[in-house]
């Protein structure tokens, strides 16, 4: 009686773990074993049709890898059956991590993050089965905010912020409903050249 009290625990326990894990999705997200091969992205033997890569005529899988003439990594991408797999990282000439991004079967997943070449954070992306899902922020090189979006399976929702380099105030709206309410913000004259935009 002890012992099949003890397993309808476990299977309680489990569900409602399972389900507080994975509230943004209805499926269960599990990252694939991807082979420990590496292979250089320069090979003639790699093609890319859409999303998918092949190797020697086969959807690779393994660490396609690339270098910088110094020998340093530009970038590793795992790959299983020709999609992404797991977390990609790519790096500046000078050894500064610049991105890093999550990704299962292909489709960009949790938490995306980017730096500036000085180490600054550059960016930070949720997304959820390919879409924004979550809060989107970007900073100037300066480190000064850039925008703080809030994204709701693609599309925008709730509080949504941008700002001028200065710091000043550039957009201060909300979307409910779809709709939008507050400051748009004001066209920009000049061309702000370090400015980030959303580059997925």
């Amino acid at each position: 009686m002890l012992k099949y009290s003890f397993y309808i625990f476990l299977l309680i326990t489990l569900f409602v773990l399972q389900a507080c894990k994975h509230e943004k999705s209805d499926y269960l997200k599990i990252i694939k074993n991807v082979p420990v091969n590496h292979v250089n992205a320069d090979s003639w033997d790699f093609k890319n049709v859409a999303d998918t890569i092949y190797y020697k005529d086969k959807r690779f899988s393994g660490i396609q890898f690339a270098l910088y003439p110094s020998g340093d990594t530009a970038f590793i991408k795992p790959c299983y059956a020709g999609l992404q797999e797991g977390i990609s990282k790519t790096w500046y000439p000078n050894k500064q991590l610049a991105d890093e991004r999550l990704y299962i079967s292909g489709k960009k997943e949790g938490v995306h993050k980017g730096w500036w070449p000085d180490g600054k954070l550059k960016f930070t992306y949720e997304f959820d089965n390919d879409e924004f899902n979550g809060v989107i922020k970007e900073w100037y090189n300066t480190g000064n905010p850039f925008k703080e979006f809030h994204m709701v399976k693609g599309y925008e929702e709730g509080s949504q912020k941008m700002w001028w380099i200065n710091g000043k105030t550039k957009a201060n709206y909300i979307i409910k409903n779809g709709r939008r309410y507050g400051l748009l913000g004001t066209k920009n004259c000049i061309n702000v050249a370090d400015s980030v935009f959303i580059s997925r």
